[in-house]
């Protein structure tokens, strides 16, 4: 055995938990960031989970994949985390089930809408209802997912022994930048039309 194994007998296994934590954000930035980034900073949040579960550092496919299938990918994701937090002997905030069940609920019930309803049901329906009605769905559908993506983040926090997020609860320069690179398109669009406005 070599002076340096001596004096370090753990250094193979030090970088092991910086593989396997998860990603820590407060709730309140998560919400703000995903709500001024019109939900493309969902994109990144969930890319990073999936990163750093499979215990990797920078672009990796897998992790891409599960990103782009997230509606897909979900379930095991939280499925995993529960997992994560069983193993940690930490408390559980919700179930892979339960959070599955909130993000395809509102989906299943505006398909529903869209390519079920009878057309006796349409002939009795009020005008006001078809404004209503789609209006309801998406508040329902926003609202459910937004409580499954808490669940899944508060997990993840009280999994990472920082219940409330302090580690990543500043907005930083560079969640300025991710929100101005969010804009930017959607300024060039508007401005691009408003040169054709008379």
């Amino acid at each position: 055995m070599t002076s340096a194994q001596k004096h370090h007998p753990e250094s193979p296994t030090t970088s092991h938990p910086q593989e396997t934590q998860l990603y820590i954000i407060s709730i309140s930035k998560l919400i703000i960031m995903a709500s001024l980034s019109m939900g493309l900073y969902l994109y990144y949040w969930y890319y990073r989970h999936w990163l750093l579960i499979r215990g990797q550092h920078g672009l990796r496919l897998i992790p891409l994949l599960c990103t782009i299938f997230g509606a897909v990918t979900i379930y095991f994701l939280m499925k995993k985390i529960v997992a994560r937090c069983t193993q940690a002997n930490r408390p559980v905030e919700g179930s892979a089930v339960g959070v599955t069940l909130m993000f395809y609920a509102p989906i299943l019930m505006i398909v529903g809408w869209e390519f079920y309803i009878s057309e006796k049901l349409f002939d009795s329906l009020p005008l006001s209802a078809f404004t209503l009605i789609p209006i309801m769905l998406t508040l329902l559908y926003t609202t459910f997912f937004s409580v499954a993506m808490v669940q899944i983040q508060q997990s993840v926090n009280v999994c990472e022994g920082d219940a409330c997020g302090f580690e990543n609860s500043k907005i930083t320069w560079a969640n300025v930048l991710w929100l101005i690179v969010c804009w930017m398109p959607i300024t060039a669009l508007f401005g691009y039309l408003s040169a054709y406005v008379p």
